[in-house]
């Protein structure tokens, strides 16, 4: 086995646009451009070297799914040691607070950072015991006599909140509204 099969030789063609990129670099790392080119083959091979990817989704999708189950880690830590220390599982409306409801934006999500407006957020506008709706930013009660009113009532809360808060209903309000039966008159 010769020299020439120990060390083969590789030859390409560069256009100018590469060829003087290679010898900028070179020179910024004080290295004859040959080495530089030897050094990031060496690099790839050993797996150090990545290809650049235009598209972040996947790492941000990860990033994502990791917040995700940490979590619903931490709330069923929660909902775990509630049992611990009270003998009885979590309420109902207890588990529907306490559930994560991860937002976030497209630079970062911050989990500690509460505004006044995402803890309403997280209040349910029915009252069960009472069996009537209350507006959780401006506490305005709607109650019903009769199954006309209920329906009535449903809806008003619904112009309600677009016309005097000016957003639509969150998920909280939809899931309350659409479980909401009329039982009787509310008191």
């Amino acid at each position: 086995m010769g020299y020439d099969k120990r060390n083969p030789i590789f030859s390409l063609r560069l256009g100018e646009y590469r060829h003087g990129k290679i010898n900028k670099l070179a020179k910024l790392e004080k290295l004859p451009a040959i080495d530089l080119v030897r050094k990031i083959i060496d690099q790839w091979l050993s797996g150090n070297l990545i290809e650049k990817s235009n598209d972040d989704t996947a790492t941000e999708h990860a990033k994502l799914k990791l917040l995700k189950l940490k979590a619903e880690i931490e709330y069923l830590q929660l909902k775990n040691n509630y049992m611990r220390n009270f003998g009885a599982p979590l309420s109902v409306s207890a588990t529907r607070i306490l559930k994560p409801q991860i937002k976030g934006n497209r630079y970062g999500i911050d989990f500690n950072e509460l505004t006044k407006e995402n803890q309403v957020a997280n209040v349910s506008p029915y009252d069960e015991k009472n069996d009537r709706l209350q507006c959780t930013e401006c506490g305005i009660l709607f109650t019903w006599e009769n199954i006309d009113s209920f329906c009535n009532q449903l809806e008003e809360f619904t112009l309600h909140m677009t016309n005097n808060h000016g957003r639509e209903l969150n998920h909280l309000e939809k899931s309350a509204l659409s479980e909401i039966n009329f039982k009787g008159a509310s008191t």
